[in-house]
């Protein structure tokens, strides 16, 4: 199962200000048809993602947006950015955002209802599995399982070190030099980090992304205090939709169902139904959701 990124930010105002081509023209009308083709062949393997900044905390529209393109995977990410660029978040844009989150919540449910869920990335919450203990101390592995790789070789913890000299940790000819580096971030977890020991979400965002931490505090042992509010905004967002689809099934008397699940026709409940001999059609007899 292979997840494919496409990358775009809802309203075609809103996109094209961010992301104009070279001649200074606007990308989305360039992009937005071969995105939805891309979408037709994919049956939900694939997120369309989004980045919302300053100029665009009203992000709730961009996502209705692209729900209403087709879109039914979908991502929209706060821009993470030093507080010197005009289009970084605020703090006095985290109200606006965590009301926006609670104005999509009641969208997604309202559609969840009539029968067109959307997977909306921020708001997955598994409460009966879930990742490992080991996922839910550190969060993303970086430095330690996996590395960014430049095009000169250079090997760094993730890619939002790259250009950063002091966190070159080797090369893809010589291999990994800077094993200090690699044991601090094998020491990056929610119990090493002040600011997260008495947090709720602790281990649901795992300590938070360890770039972030260093960027706005210089270390890779502090949170970065915006991310943190948004996470639990998004955290509580997830944790309602859960109760009130819970209640709109049972009040409808229908099985949960996600942005990407088709009834079978063919007495599978299950993908592995479809894979133990049971009479279904080829490739499209059972697409089961990403949640």
């Amino acid at each position: 199962l292979v997840n494919v990124v496409l990358s775009i930010d809802g309203r075609k105002a809103v996109h094209d200000f961010m992301r104009p081509t070279r001649n200074g023209k606007g990308s989305h009308d360039i992009i937005l048809q071969k995105y939805k083709d891309f979408r037709a062949k994919r049956k939900g393997q694939y997120y369309v993602r989004g980045t919302f900044t300053h100029f665009n905390t009203d992000f709730c529209e961009d996502v209705i947006d692209l729900m209403d393109e087709g879109f039914d995977e979908v991502s929209m990410e706060p821009v993470v950015a030093p507080p010197d660029e005009d289009y970084a978040i605020t703090e006095d844009d985290v109200k606006v955002i965590c009301d926006q989150y609670d104005k999509l919540a009641k969208e997604l449910l309202k559609r969840y209802e009539e029968g067109r869920p959307v997977n909306f990335f921020h708001f997955m919450i598994d409460l009966e599995g879930g990742p490992c203990v080991y996922k839910r101390l550190s969060g993303c592995g970086s430095g330690t399982e996996y590395l960014a790789v430049t095009p000169t070789g250079d090997l760094y913890p993730c890619h939002q070190f790259v250009g950063n000299p002091d966190f070159v940790i080797g090369n893809v000819y010589d291999g990994v030099k800077r094993t200090d580096i690699v044991d601090e971030f094998k020491l990056c977890n929610v119990y090493a980090k002040d600011k997260c020991k008495d947090c709720f979400a602790r281990f649901y965002c795992s300590g938070g992304c360890a770039a972030n931490a260093y960027q706005f505090h210089g270390s890779l042992l502090d949170a970065y205090d915006i991310g943190c509010e948004l996470e639990r905004k998004r955290i509580e967002c997830a944790l309602m939709m859960k109760a009130a689809m819970a209640e709109i099934d049972e009040r409808l008397g229908r099985k949960p169902i996600g942005a990407n699940d088709t009834p079978s026709g063919d007495g599978c409940e299950v993908q592995t139904d479809c894979n133990e001999g049971n009479d279904c059609a080829p490739d499209d007899a059972f697409t089961y959701s990403m949640r």
